[in-house]
């Protein structure tokens, strides 16, 4: 359908197309023309042009002369309005110019309109022509149809209908249409990338301002804006828009936003297809020696690598057993496979000194890591944790999320998107982490305990029979300092070490060196349940200084309830949070024994000063 028959128009101020003016309305030769030089008819009589406009709603169908009269004297038609209607409809006749044009009926009058002669029909077919276009993906096609659709407005449709002629869904539903053609024709000149999108810019300031709640104008102006090297102003667009939707409605950019967002942030999307996407490489160097865990490695990297593969991995275990140099081991082993590169993040669930992150601090950390300025973060956590996923959705990342506290810190820093991977350590197994698969690590052999004090050490000869594997209690932190140890001092040999270890007050004072020690790291898990609100986790404090006193091979909580007069129930939720925080290890349904080192810590404190009451190291009332 074109404009080439064309005879009425309603998408403005009613006119008629393709004729002349009659005597009086325009100097000779003078006739306003539409864009493509067809002549324009104003008709310039109020009477007129409702007459003209009531017909052309119903097209096609008998307008009663009731219905003519309410429109044209608005409900109180004068004693003459039948003759006077007559008249009008003469001259309507007059200037239409086409006999059986306007018919007359036994109870009123007919304006006839074939196809493609009412601009409203035309501007239909485009609107039409350009949603299959854009359903396909043409986007030059789309362009053509909404800029033929535009080009036939002429104003407010009908004019801005008086309330008698009626026409207000037409108008609103024309006018939802022009806004939708807009959207798609710059959506289209977006993707075809063209010169001329600084052209654009104008276009869509005055469109975001006229409608500033409509967020697809301020979406393609930032992609306009970003795309002819203005990123900076971009960034401006998405700040306003998101306080005003904050201040107004309450509410976050939907995905569209966020998503163009993403594109200005990450610099791509620009018009010689260039990329200014940083890399992210933020791995700790892998450990120097590692040895043992093949079947753990070989696991971890299997599920990380599935194409399938959602959620997370978590390495869980004990204080010292060596999480995060299997993660960092696991995670270098896998550069090539994560071609969008390594996010590292410490969450300090057990740091010595300091507070756990929060969400919204581990967020922030994580986009600006990604390129994201500190004004441009979200402020609402669940924007920013959307913005993170858009960030990393079309990239093959890997996340490392080290020493983390719980589900609930983790679960909103993880991407949706397949290609990327997250390793997580903890001292919980994150059993609420949906979706993720779980690795507990135990020490190690005393087969590997002995080869990392050799490769560490640089001493050749230590045996797993060697009682400095025992020692250790095969944690490969005490692995590890044992092993410095012995490479600072090369007079120092393993048998004296043992000895030395083996007739200590207690073995973590030697298990103690430069910034390596594993009393500090059990200090952090158990100064984090003194410190804690929660009634649960100071009972397991209080239960860890009973298990020192006590000193025996395992308990299980009515043993331990009996032994020291506590509470059972509480009693067994105490020992299952420090199962809980890797202080003990759960051999048996209800069963619990600490790690060999976390014996000697618990002996420590049950040695000091109770200072959780002044009647002694009880439970406290509820």
């Amino acid at each position: 359908m074109t404009r080439r028959g064309l005879r009425f128009g309603l998408l403005g101020t009613p006119v008629l197309f393709g004729g002349e003016p009659t005597p009086g309305q325009s100097p000779p030769g003078r006739a306003p023309r539409t864009r493509d030089g067809t002549p324009v008819v104003p008709v310039t009589s109020p009477k007129l042009r409702t007459l003209l406009t009531v017909l052309l709603l119903d097209a096609g169908r008998v307008v009663s002369v009731e219905a003519l009269k309410d429109a044209l004297w608005g409900g109180a038609p004068p004693v003459s309005a039948l003759p006077s209607l007559h008249n009008h409809v003469a001259r309507l006749r007059r200037l239409l110019g086409e006999p059986g044009r306007l018919l007359t009926a036994p109870t009123g009058y007919v304006l006839r309109v074939d196809d493609g002669e009412l601009d409203v029909q035309v501007f239909d077919a485009h609107v039409s022509a350009a949603r299959s276009a854009r359903a396909e993906g043409d986007w030059e096609r789309v362009r053509r149809e909404c800029r033929a659709a535009l080009g036939l407005w002429r104003g407010m449709p009908l004019g801005g209908p008086a309330p008698e002629v009626g026409g207000y869904a037409l108008v609103r539903r024309l006018e939802e249409a022009r806004l939708l053609l807009h959207e798609w024709r710059y959506d289209a000149e977006l993707a075809l990338g063209d010169e001329s999108l600084a052209d654009l810019v104008p276009e869509l300031s005055a469109l975001a301002a006229e409608h500033p709640l409509r967020e697809a104008y301020h979406r393609q102006l930032m992609l306009a804006l970003h795309r002819t090297g203005r990123q900076a102003e971009a960034l401006v667009v998405h700040r306003d828009l998101r306080a005003r939707l904050a201040d107004e409605l309450g509410v976050e950019p939907g995905q569209p936003v966020r998503e163009a967002h993403v594109e200005v942030l990450r610099g791509s999307g620009t018009r010689d297809g260039a990329s200014r996407w940083v890399r992210p490489a933020q791995l700790p160097p892998a450990p120097a020696h590692f040895v043992g865990r093949a079947d753990v490695r070989e696991g971890v990297a299997r599920v990380l690598s599935g194409t399938d593969a959602t959620g997370a991995v978590v390495l869980s275990g004990t204080a010292g057993v060596g999480k995060t140099a299997l993660a960092l081991q696991v995670a270098h082993n896998l550069e090539e496979r994560f071609s969008g590169g390594q996010l590292y993040l410490n969450l300090r669930a057990t740091e010595p000194g300091a507070k756990p992150l929060t969400t919204a601090e581990a967020l922030a950390s994580l986009l600006r890591d990604l390129g994201v300025c500190s004004g441009d973060v979200p402020e609402q956590p669940d924007a920013a944790s959307a913005l993170l996923r858009s960030l990393l959705a079309p990239s093959r990342t890997l996340l490392v999320l080290d020493d983390a506290v719980s589900a609930a810190q983790v679960r909103p820093l993880l991407p949706a998107g397949p290609g990327c991977g997250v390793l997580v350590t903890s001292r919980s197994p994150l059993t609420a982490l949906d979706g993720a698969a779980r690795f507990p690590l135990r020490p190690l052999s005393d087969e590997e305990s002995a080869a990392l004090l050799c490769a560490a050490s640089g001493r050749d000869g230590i045996t797993a029979r060697h009682p400095l594997v025992a020692l250790t209690g095969r944690l490969p932190l005490a692995l590890r300092v044992v092993a410095a140890r012995l490479a600072a001092r090369r007079a120092l040999t393993p048998d004296a070490l043992a000895a030395r270890l083996a007739g200590a007050d207690s073995r973590l004072d030697l298990l103690d060196h430069d910034d390596l020690g594993v009393r500090r790291s059990l200090d952090a898990a158990f100064d984090a349940l003194t410190a804690s609100e929660h009634r649960t986790d100071q009972d397991a404090a209080l239960v860890l200084r009973h298990i020192g006193a006590l000193d025996l091979p395992s308990y299980d909580a009515p043993s331990l309830a009996r032994l020291t007069g506590v509470d059972e129930a509480r009693a067994e939720a105490a020992l299952e949070r420090l199962a809980g925080v890797a202080l003990l290890e759960e051999t048996a349904y209800g069963r619990f024994e600490p790690y060999d080192l976390v014996r000697d810590y618990a002996r420590e404190r049950a040695a000091e000063p109770c200072a959780h009451s002044a009647s002694g190291c009880h439970f406290a009332s509820a």
